[in-house]
């Protein structure tokens, strides 16, 4: 047999799984009526004005990653089942997966599956907001079975996921995205939340750690698959979570979160990365007004407006003199960790402040920092993107140009790669702004 015909027969074999894992979840999804799917068409997700700027923004990004974003030889969980190239070369779009070899034997197959669902999300955020227009059907139809399988039971304990997952199965109508939502939240009770120390977190490490976002945001997963699914033992796990997590790894005085901790035996809780990095506090702020919005507890929105005082005026982290935010504050040195801005971090922050924003505004009460959510949105369709190109690099130096490192042989060199990660995040950050409403 030719080598041609066992790659031929090896990516049939992994097709014809794929496809029975999606067959089995539509089966167990049809039974849905009335409960998830339901609940989730329930939620308020109305569009507003379509910005032609951002709107040129995403097609454009859209279409470079149709035309040089997937790999067909990508592995998922040893399998290969298509996917997005971690990255690819700005100028040169043949060159791709420029990953660390020492953490990846493979850098041809490399793949990192969130990528493929921030993909559908933008895809879907892109189809939602333009009427159902079918441009870019094909590419769904491409992506979507590729996330089915990739997200079929998700079992780590990353909130964040629940709701893609969700918001993404209401915006295309997939009940198998719905289903899986609920699949990952059952994990998430079941196989990472510690009842006797009322946390969720990852408890296959020795001593326990968690990422402060993943935890803040599965907390809020939790309270709201448990109120959509009818289980009160979910949602009491969910505001556990939050009110453990929040003590712990929210520093008063700066009014920002650390990004990681380890947790002891006795319950006890440590510092593990003492930076306060600008993406933590844009997903931690994400995760507390999701939580609010179901609990209406008071504290949730007042960390939420304290974190945005501190990003925006009081620790330093914005940029005065060219805008954007810096990658990190250290906690212990109290110092500006600025020779670079994360991408993802602008993207996490606009959505946060939208979000509390559109809060505000169902309150009756004043929207806050509005000319630093414009400001947001200006630099991710402008500064941070790079428009010869079509796309967006993991981070930029301070005013926007390429930063240096060294590159495998310990040359220095600029990085000018597109990170379908940054991409992605990107994409719904800003097409999160032309929603007049988000309740997911």
């Amino acid at each position: 047999m030719k080598k041609g015909d066992d790659m031929y027969n090896t990516l049939k074999k992994h097709t014809c799984l794929a496809v029975a894992i999606v067959l089995v979840l539509l089966l167990i999804a049809s039974s849905l009526k009335g409960s998830m799917q339901a609940q989730a068409a329930s939620s308020k997700m109305q569009t507003g004005k379509v910005d032609p700027t951002i709107d040129q923004v995403a097609q454009e990004v859209l279409w470079n990653i149709r035309t040089n974003g997937f790999n067909p030889i990508a592995k998922t969980k040893g399998m290969v089942t298509g996917g997005l190239y971690v990255n690819w070369r700005m100028d040169n779009p043949g060159i791709t997966n420029n990953v660390n070899p020492n953490s990846n034997d493979d850098p041809p197959s490399s793949h990192d599956i969130q990528t493929d669902l921030f993909y559908l999300n933008a895809l879907a955020e892109y189809k939602y907001l333009h009427g159902q227009e079918s441009s870019h059907d094909q590419d769904i139809a491409r992506i979507t079975p590729i996330v089915h399988n990739e997200f079929f039971n998700y079992n780590l304990p990353k909130g964040w996921v629940y709701f893609y997952l969700l918001r993404d199965g209401y915006l295309l109508n997939d009940p198998v995205l719905t289903q899986e939502a609920q699949m990952a939240a059952t994990n998430y009770y079941n196989n990472w939340y510690d009842q006797r120390l009322g946390l969720l977190y990852n408890k296959s490490h020795t001593p326990g750690v968690y990422s402060v976002e993943h935890s803040l945001t599965a907390g809020a997963a939790l309270i709201d698959a448990g109120t959509r699914m009818g289980h009160p033992e979910w949602v009491q796990a969910g505001k556990a979570t939050i009110n453990t997590v929040l003590p712990a790894s929210y520093n008063i005085q700066a009014q920002l979160f650390y990004n990681n901790m380890t947790v002891n035996a006795d319950g006890s809780e440590m510092v593990m990365n003492e930076q306060g990095k600008a993406s933590t506090q844009g997903s931690a702020v994400e995760a507390l007004l999701a939580a609010y919005e179901i609990t209406h507890n008071p504290q949730y929105l007042t960390i939420s407006t304290a974190v945005l005082q501190s990003l925006f005026t009081t620790s330093g982290l914005w940029d005065q003199r060219n805008g954007g935010l810096f990658f990190a504050y250290d906690l212990n040195s109290r110092t500006l960790e600025q020779k670079y801005k994360e991408t993802r971090a602008q993207a996490h922050i606009l959505i946060g402040l939208y979000r509390y924003n559109q809060i505000m505004r169902q309150l009756g009460q004043s929207q806050q920092f509005l000319d630093k959510q414009q400001q947001l949105i200006n630099l991710l369709s402008t500064n941070f993107y790079q428009p010869i190109y079509h796309g967006y690099f993991y981070r930029v130096t301070p005013t926007f140009g390429n930063v240096i490192s060294n590159g495998p042989d310990g040359t220095p060199q600029p990085e000018i790669y597109f990170t379908t990660e940054a991409m992605g995040l990107a994409l719904d950050a800003l097409q999160q702004t032309e929603f007049s409403t988000i309740s997911l």
